[in-house]
């Protein structure tokens, strides 16, 4: 299967006439990837091998185009820029704006997606997850969405994704401090971590 028929049904078809170009003048392989916690996509490779980008097949077309965009630009820096030293520094900054760049208007973005797209090409993030408002502006109409650490109150407990138990305390600047119940360890949570609410009956009595 070529490139673009993965691409095409996973993406805002308004984005088909300009994505297709940039999607075939990658010389790599692109894979839909299962669900994952730790990342929406990736970029790999290997000398003397194709190089590989795997974006996650389960997201909605904003966010699979605006991921798959993101991986391209890393390929392209792979591939015009040997000499960077940084995954995310001012060389893939760069060549992620020239890639999003005509891809910014109504017709390809709802409006509060496409808002927080504009404001974060001053300085784009490694990834949505590392900018609140793009992630909450992604997120906002998901079906049966759970709550975030940000929507609870403090000192609620609630279980993170891979079953751990936590108590939600005070805010930082950018995070949350958060204490893990079973070894009384401080962790800072990005408030938009979507978890399960802890009520009385769900506690376990210890």
């Amino acid at each position: 299967m070529s490139n673009w028929a993965v691409v095409a049904p996973m993406v805002p078809i308004e984005a088909h006439p300009q994505l297709e170009k940039i999607v075939g003048a990658y010389s790599g392989r692109i894979r839909l990837a299962p669900k994952r916690q730790s990342k929406w996509g990736d970029f790999r490779w290997r000398s003397g091998e194709l190089s590989r980008i795997s974006v996650n097949r389960d997201l909605s077309p904003e966010a699979f185009l605006i991921t798959l965009l993101h991986e391209l630009a890393h390929a392209q820096v792979h591939a015009w820029d040997p000499g960077y030293r940084l995954p995310h520094g001012p060389e893939w900054q760069r060549r992620y704006r020239d890639l999003m760049q005509p891809f910014l208007y109504p017709a390809i973005f709802s409006e509060p997606v496409r808002l927080a797209l504009q404001r974060s090409m001053r300085q784009p993030k490694a990834s949505c997850g590392a900018d609140p408002q793009l992630l909450k502006a992604l997120n906002r109409l998901k079906e049966n969405e759970s709550p975030t650490v940000e929507s609870l109150a403090p000192g609620s407990q609630f279980q993170s994704a891979n079953g751990r138990i936590f108590l939600k305390g005070s805010k930082r600047r950018t995070r949350i401090e958060c204490v893990e119940i079973s070894t009384g360890r401080t962790f800072a949570v990005h408030p938009l971590m979507e978890v399960n609410l802890l009520t009385d009956e769900s506690i376990s009595p210890r």
